[in-house]
């Protein structure tokens, strides 16, 4: 008998396994196989979902970062920066409305206007427009009261070559977008014009020939360089100043300096000591005349004497190396020197982790409590109209007036570059700002349209303006008490602002021009100078003008000069000026001390209400300190305080040049830090285009404004701000001039206007507190007002660097 096969016992339990014959073995390998089979394919399929959906939340945020990613997006609905259907009053000219207008005037038959591709200096032209600032009266009546919008007009000057006593006309042109008439509103001399193309472009030319042609050899042996089939060692001409009628003693000429660089990055910190006085008075520029030339700190009546001279031996020969046009020349703005960081870090940005807390309709801006409009002067460069802060108008307008720069130099063309600005058209100066260096990646970049007088289309920039929130990295307030007393607390707000930004490149400097909204009802204006110094050769006589920076080089002194309107409404257009001055005083002191008769010193208010004009052009008298304050007589606090606004001046200056000699009066607004005048709509602005030229009989004399000398009280009032800053250049303004201490700004400060400080409002606050005052130890609360205190999304990718290389005339011009 067959023993059985008995297993050992498992878990304490015992079972029997029979031998299972062939068949069954092999069914059950097969059944075991396909089962192994059948689970491999469920891993593979379960592996393949894994990594399908791993894949897919790898390319896509999560549903939750998906949402907050859509908050910060959906917050940037609030930017609308097409034109609204309607133009509000301050709303630049449209591209539409600028052709309508060229159309309009190109048919009158009175002008006979040639077009951009044919102007001429013996023809009739367009030169500039841009919107016509309504009436005050008539705007306010509308925003205010519901009236009828104010016509929208043009301002449009023509440059009238083509008569028999050649003219400037200024039109207003409308009503748009279809306009039917034109007004003459102003004509200005001939001789005052603007710069223009023409002059330049025929100038150049006209020397260029003719030097070449002349003195070429001269050129070659004094500066290694030619103006014609050059090579690397290319020398041209370019215009640095004007000389105006007061400064040539000849009243009825225009003549412009001319001078000789080297083709290199910055040319005019390279300078040679060869310049041409060019008479441009004739409107053909065939008839132009080299009135003299200037060469080793020598005068020539012309460029034949030049040249018998030179090859006589009887002047001193200049010879100047052509520069080494590498990235290492010391005008260049290539990077080199001790190179820093070590590893290349991006330097910290700002975000807006909820989107932005600003919205934009067309060019109407709100802001915490503020609203305003932004537009920009093609002339005169920014301006913010009706200025809100809690629908309480606090400025009506708020915009630059002029920007003057004045050198000093033995240089005759340096000696007499005497810029207002205004002559080069300010506002059409501005190119389109670069993200991450001109304004922060998180921006919003405003464009604005320009007609020119060589281009058919309006001349269109991308990036005018920005406007951007920006945490100033200080506190707008703080406190924090930590005493043994029963009220520990901690509260403090960061400056948070919203600035609108431009800046214009004329000629060598760059200018910024900041407009800054802080949340506490405050409003600040900066003007800051950056770019290229002009310069000089070095002679014996130029340094009372300036430091020698390189071995043939004079940095020069100069004088930067900014203007700006402040047309304040506080409470209406009924206000006040009145003054705080702080002023010194003894005070019996017999009740605090043992001494007979004892006096204590000390310094108590003196207000005193401003009458007139004259009394309120202001040259500052550091000896005499003192508040500026404008309310409305009819509101005051409940405690009989005016609820004011007080301009806070940190920009003064003091102009040094003589008054009514040289080009000062055409710049009569730098005689005074501050000016306050009765609001006229005959003088809207402070300077003129024609600046440059007209100083012996400005067409805008701003002295006029003070000297009739009408009363201001409860009046609708204009303030005039000028800032100025005097440059001595340095080593370290190579290659150009830093930010760095060049700032200049002016303050319009809440003054008992508000009850307590509106920012109190703000959820931007933090407030810190024990939960018990008497213990610490039991825990904070900690209030942050809805506000979390992490980051709810990443900053977004930026595109400028694409959209530059699509379109690089946005940035530079053709």
């Amino acid at each position: 008998m067959e023993e059985e096969q008995v297993e050992k016992p498992i878990n304490g339990h015992e079972f029997r396994m029979e031998e299972p014959t062939n068949t069954e073995k092999y069914k059950r390998i097969i059944k075991i196989g396909a089962f192994v089979i059948l689970v491999l394919c469920i891993a593979v399929v379960v592996l393949l979902i894994v990594l399908v959906v791993q894949s897919s939340q790898d390319s896509k945020p999560s549903t939750k970062s998906a949402s907050k990613m859509e908050s910060c997006l959906s917050r940037d609905n609030n930017i609308n920066l097409d034109p609204p259907e309607v133009l509000p009053p301050f709303h630049d000219l449209t591209k539409d409305e600028i052709f309508s207008i060229q159309e309009f005037l190109y048919i009158q038959p009175d002008l006979k206007l040639a077009r951009p591709d044919s102007i001429a200096g013996n023809k009739s032209y367009i030169f500039t427009m841009e919107l016509e600032i309504p009436k005050k009266a008539e705007t306010l009546n509308f925003l205010d009261n519901g009236g009828p919008a104010p016509v929208r007009e043009a301002h449009v000057v023509v440059f009238r070559g083509d008569k028999p006593e050649p003219a400037v006309e200024e039109f207003v042109v409308g009503p748009l977008p279809n306009p039917n008439y034109k007004n003459l509103v102003r004509t200005a001399p001939f001789l005052y014009r603007p710069l223009t193309a023409t002059e330049y472009i025929a100038g150049t030319l006209i020397l260029t020939h003719q030097v070449q042609v002349l003195v070429g050899n001269i050129i070659q042996e004094s500066y290694g360089g030619s103006l014609m089939e050059c090579g690397n060692t290319c020398v041209a001409f370019q215009t640095i100043s004007s000389m105006s009628p007061v400064s040539s003693g000849d009243q009825k000429a225009r003549k412009l300096w001319f001078w000789l660089h080297p083709v290199v990055e910055f040319s005019i910190s390279h300078p040679y000591d060869f310049l041409i006085l060019l008479d441009v008075t004739s409107t053909k520029w065939e008839e132009y005349l080299i009135d003299s030339v200037y060469y080793g700190g020598q005068k020539f009546s012309s460029l034949n004497e030049l040249k018998i001279r030179y090859e006589s031996g009887a002047i001193k020969k200049t010879r100047i190396p052509y520069p080494v046009n590498d990235r290492n020349l010391y005008s260049s703005m290539n990077r080199r020197g001790k190179l820093f960081p070590e590893v290349p870090l991006p330097p910290p940005r700002e975000f807006e982790p909820m989107g932005k807390r600003y919205s934009i309709n067309g060019r109407h801006i709100r802001y915490m409590n503020w609203d305003f409009d932004v537009r920009l002067s093609s002339t005169y460069g920014p301006q913010l109209f009706d200025i809100k802060h809690g629908d309480k108008r606090i400025v009506y307008e708020l915009s630059l007036q002029d920007i003057a720069v004045f050198y000093s130099a033995d240089s005759p063309a340096v000696r007499f570059a005497d810029y207002v600005d205004s002559i080069g058209s300010i506002g059409s100066k501005v190119r389109s700002l670069v993200p991450g260096a001109d304004c922060p990646t998180h921006s919003t970049f405003l464009s604005a349209d320009h007609f020119t007088e060589y281009k058919n289309d309006p001349f269109h920039v991308e990036r005018a303006f920005c406007v951007f929130e920006h945490n100033t990295g200080k506190p707008l307030r703080r406190h924090l008490t930590s005493s043994d007393g029963k009220n520990k607390f901690y509260e403090g707000m960061a400056d948070t602002v919203l600035t609108i930004r431009t800046i214009a490149t004329i000629l060598n400097y760059d200018y910024i021009i900041d407009f800054t909204f802080h949340q506490n009802g405050a409003v600040e204006v900066t003007a800051t100078s950056t770019g290229y110094i002009v310069t000089t050769n070095h002679f014996l006589p130029e340094e009372d003008y300036g430091f020698r920076l390189r071995d043939q080089l004079i940095g020069n002194l100069h004088f930067h000069l900014f203007n700006f309107k402040v047309d304040m409404d506080i409470h209406g257009t009924s206000n006040r000026f009145e003054t705080i001055e702080v002023v010194p005083v003894e005070v019996n002191n017999t009740l605090w001390s043992s001494t007979d008769g004892a006096l204590y010193s000390q310094t108590k208010m003196a207000r005193h209400q401003v009458q007139t004009e004259t009394e309120a052009a202001m040259k500052y008298n550091f000896d005499k300190p003192k508040y500026l304050t404008f309310y409305n007589d009819g509101t005051k606090s409940d405690f009989g305080v005016p609820r004011a606004y007080r301009l806070f001046h940190r920009g003064m200056a003091k102009q040094m040049f003589p008054e009514g000699k040289g080009q000062e009066p055409s710049i009569s607004w730098a005689r005074y830090q501050v000016a306050v005048t009765k609001y006229k709509e005959n003088e809207k602005r402070s300077s003129s285009m024609y600046g440059t030229w007209d100083a012996a009989d400005p067409v805008v004399n701003f002295q006029k404004f003070i000297d009739d000398n009408e009363t201001i009280t409860d009046e609708d009032q204009v303030v005039w701000v000028t800032m100025g800053v005097h440059h001595i250049p340095h080593m370290e303004d190579f290659p150009v001039t830093p930010t760095v201490g060049l700032d200049l700004s002016f303050f319009l400060l809440p003054y008992n206007y508000f009850d307590e400080d509106p920012a109190m409002g703000s959820s931007d606050a933090i407030r810190i507190e024990p939960k018990n005052q008497n213990n610490i130890t039991e825990g904070l609360t900690i209030f942050r007002y809805g506000i979390p205190e992490n980051s709810q999304c990443v900053p977004r990718e930026t595109n400028f660097d694409e959209d530059v290389q699509r379109n690089p005339s946005s940035l530079f011009d053709q």
